[in-house]
Formats: structure tokens, sequence, C-alpha cells
């Protein structure tokens, strides 16, 4: 069934916890709940003013501050403000509007869900067996269902999901502490240890109940027929309609929405714990991966424990041994020995020795250099830091070449141009190809401008001038070029 366009409106009685000025927003409106909790439910600027003035964090706080704050929340819908003319008693008073401020409703569940949110970590976790005796139990009354009156059939469907959802809710709350960061802190003291019996015991304990239960329920689960459970959800859908609900909760759909939602609750009932992939079997699972870490880290921490009792012996018999050598060379071996290189190493390598006897000593032979690289995928080669080489006389002879070479391609190009032309098509020399990419970009600029004029880049200006329609052959060293029959004039005199 497709979302209706309400559910998916902004709540705007929630900006005020977000909102720049959220502390005083925020200590308004649990004023106004304690109040409305005493069933003083309109409060007049002064006493919302004298309950924030006996916080220091309100000390310097205005009546101006105030005014905005709550036309602020009025704006938002989280207080309905209400004249009272009854305190009226000049003109001046009337025209400042004194007004009562009245929580909303949507407001009121708002800051109730906020009071629940700030003690959700206060309340006690632990896995209970009994909410599997109770869902057992339940089950076994769906085959009275239609002897029971609807009320009763009601609170049977109600108990049913309370049951089911505190099992799914204590769960995941005991387990989530498991894998928080201050688990791992826990987990990793010394003070774990002793707990660790105790918790093994409890988690052993809820997996043998789980695996027992899961399994009794998921039989009575499966032994429920189709039209057993259509009869069942008939039912149940007939208490609930059965309720008296207020017109704000009658919407268009809603008795639609109420049948899909106790489907959904009694499909939820069968994927806990029936099927291969049933949530039951993944609890057992994750309960299982939890006492194999509490197993691990209290071995973990008792072996790091008797560790440290071993090296605080053994440290003592060496500072012994040491205490009762008989000279100070005696004393030498020992240090070498305690601190010394402890553990050889011994490499074979494939490299040319100076002789082939096998009775030389390592101490007598050639020493061998090898470069050894840790066998890390991070590792980077050090490098060579050296000092620049000067390469000023190298430098100047390449700008030496270079220039030579502009003067030589200056000199090529300028000798094809007689009396201020450079006429293609009566070169009296052939055109090497240096010399021809220069002539076709000096085409290509002038073809380019509008005015069909151009510049080189020696400085010389000129103009392009067709003959016609015809093409013109430009004699090259290395063939022949085919071009449109087209003279460049140059206006100064070319100097070569």
């Amino acid at each position: 069934m497709a979302l209706e366009a309400r559910y998916l409106e902004s709540v705007p009685q929630t900006k005020y916890l977000s909102a720049e000025n959220y502390v005083s927003y925020r200590a308004i409106m649990r004023i106004f709940y304690q109040e409305h909790q005493k069933m003083h439910y309109q409060l007049d600027k002064q006493t919302i003013m004298g309950e924030l003035r006996q916080d220091r964090l309100f000390s310097t706080y205005t009546d101006q501050q105030l005014s905005q704050d709550l036309d602020q929340l009025i704006k938002w819908k989280n207080l309905t403000a209400i004249q009272d003319p009854r305190k009226v008693r000049t003109v001046a008073d009337f025209q400042n509007k004194q007004y009562q401020y009245m929580m909303s409703q949507a407001a009121l569940e708002i800051e109730r869900m906020t009071i629940t949110l700030e003690n959700l970590y206060t309340y006690t976790t632990g896995l209970t067996s009994s909410s599997f005796r109770r869902i057992q139990r339940a089950l076994d009354k769906i085959e009275k269902l239609d002897q029971m009156s609807l009320k009763d059939i009601g609170d049977w469907w109600q108990d049913l999901q309370e049951d089911f959802s505190r099992l799914s809710q204590s769960y995941q709350d005991y387990l989530r502490e498991f894998y928080g960061p201050s688990a791992e802190k826990y987990m990793k003291s010394e003070d774990f240890i002793v707990y660790k019996r105790h918790l093994i015991t409890y988690l052993e304990e809820f997996v043998q109940d789980l695996q027992s239960s899961s399994a009794q329920i998921s039989a009575q689960l499966e032994y429920i027929s189709s039209d057993t459970t259509e009869k069942l959800l008939n039912l149940v859908h007939q208490s609930e309609l059965d309720i008296p609900r207020p017109l704000s909760e009658k919407t268009d759909h809603w008795q639609d929405e109420l049948r899909m939602k106790n489907e959904g609750v009694w499909r939820s009932l069968i994927g806990w714990f029936s099927g291969s992939d049933s949530t039951a079997r993944q609890v057992m699972e994750v309960t299982n991966e939890v006492i194999r870490r509490v197993v691990q880290n209290a071995a973990m921490l008792v072996q790091m424990q008797n560790m440290g009792v071993s090296n605080k012996a053994e440290l003592r018999h060496i500072m012994k041994l040491f205490s009762e050598t008989p000279s100070l060379d005696e004393a030498h071996k020992l240090s070498a020995l305690v601190f010394g290189a402890q553990y050889a190493r011994h490499y074979v390598v494939n490299s040319d020795r100076d002789t082939d006897r096998i009775d030389k000593s390592c101490f007598q032979e050639v020493p061998m250099e090898f470069l050894l690289r840790p066998r890390e995928r991070t590792y980077r080669p050090s490098i060579d830091r050296s000092g620049f080489a000067d390469k000023s006389a190298d430098k100047k002879e390449q700008r030496r070449r270079i220039l030579e070479n502009t003067q030589r391609l200056r000199a090529e190009v300028m000798g094809h141009i007689r009396n201020k032309k450079l006429d293609f098509a009566h070169l009296e020399t052939p055109v090497t190809p240096e010399v021809r990419t220069v002539f076709l970009s000096w085409l290509a600029i002038a073809n380019l401008s509008p005015d069909k004029k151009g510049s080189t880049e020696y400085g010389q200006h000129y103009s392009l001038k067709s003959r016609g329609k015809g093409t013109c052959t430009m004699v090259c060293t290395d063939g022949n070029l085919t071009l449109p029959d087209c003279v460049l004039e140059f206006e100064d005199d070319v100097d070569a």
C-alpha cells in the first residue's frame, strides 16, 4: 500500500530540539511539561520567567528574549497563545496583549519522548526465558479463540505482542552491550576475569533455553493451518475494531492499515522462530560468538598476568646470578648471554667464494654485502640525497644551437620572398618541410582573418591575394604540394 502524502510531511513541532537557540526552547518546553503533569495547563510570562530564573544559566535572560522564544514556539505549533482579558487594567495592557500559553498535544508527546530518550540507558537489560513460556501459553489458546469474547481476544493479542516485543528488545539491548567501545574496554580489564564465569553460565543457560523453546514454538506455529491463521487474524481485527477510537485516528484507510499491522506482527512472529534463517537461530549464533569472545579475552588476560609473574621471577633469578659471579669477566659473559643476540639466523646464499675449502672459518672469508629489504607491501626504498649537477654549460650550448637553427630557418624562409611577394607557384628552389610548415601557417592565419591579413613571427605584415579559383603547385624537397593559386604580399621590405 502506497504511503499517503500526509505521512511524508515535515513535523515542525520537533524543530525546537535542534534549533540554534535550543537551550532556552527546551527549558521552556520542559517547564510546560512539568506544570502539565501538575494539571497547570496554562502559564503566563511571569510564571515562566520565574521558573527560568531559578536556574543560574538564565540569570541574564530578559523578558524580550522570552517573548521572542515564545513567539517562535507558537509558530512551530508547540504552544498555543490565549489572550487573557481579565488581567487588563489599562488600554496599554490591552494593546500589549497579555497572553496565557498552553502546550499543544503534539508538543506534549514530543517532550514525553525526549524524557524517554534521556532515561533509555538507565533501564536494566537482561536475557530471560519467561517470554518464551508466555508465548507458548498464548499459542496454546489459539484453538479456543472462537469461544472467547472480543475483549478477551484483544487482551490475548495485546499480551502476545508485548511478550514478543519484550523478547526482541531485551536480546538486542543486552547483546548490543558486547559490541560497543565500553564493552571492549571492560573485557580487557582484570575485573572481567572474575565476572567471566558468571557471564558464560548466564549465556549458556539462555542459549539452552532458547534452543528448546524455539523448537517448541516453531512446532506450534507450523501446526497452525492457513485457515486457522485467517480465522485468528479476523478475530483479532474484529477485536481491534470493537475498541472506540477518536475521529483523528479514523483516516480513509485506517481499517486496512490496522489489518496490515496485525498481519505484519504475525509474520514477524513466525519469522522469529521458524525457518532455516530464523531470528532465533541468528540469536544463538551471536550468543555463541559472544561466549567465544569472552573466553578468548579471559584467556588472554590470564596469559598476560602469568607472563608478568614469570618475567618477574626470571629477572629476580638473573639478578641473583649476577650478584654471585666470581669475577668481572664472568659477569661480562653473563651479560652477553642475557642482553646479547639471543637468536641466531643462518643465511645460505649463492655467491662465489675465494676457495672451496670446507675447513675454512667464516671469519676468514672475505666479507660479502647483501641488501635486505623488509617484506612489507608499504615499504618504499629510501632515496639517496645528492646535490644538483651544474648544467649551465649544457644549457648554454643548447641555447646556442636553438638560436642558430632559428636564424637559419629565418634566412631560408626570407630567401623565397621576391619584391615583397611570396608566389607559391614560382618559387626558385624547392622548399624544405620546415619552411613549408611556416608558409602553411601564414596561409592559415590570413585565411582565417576577416580582412585576409596577418603577421609573421618575425614581425612582417602581409595580406593574402587570390588569383582565382585555380590551383598551383609548390615544389618541395620531399614532393609537390597542390594548393589554391594565391600570393602573399608584404607591406614592408623583407630583410633576409
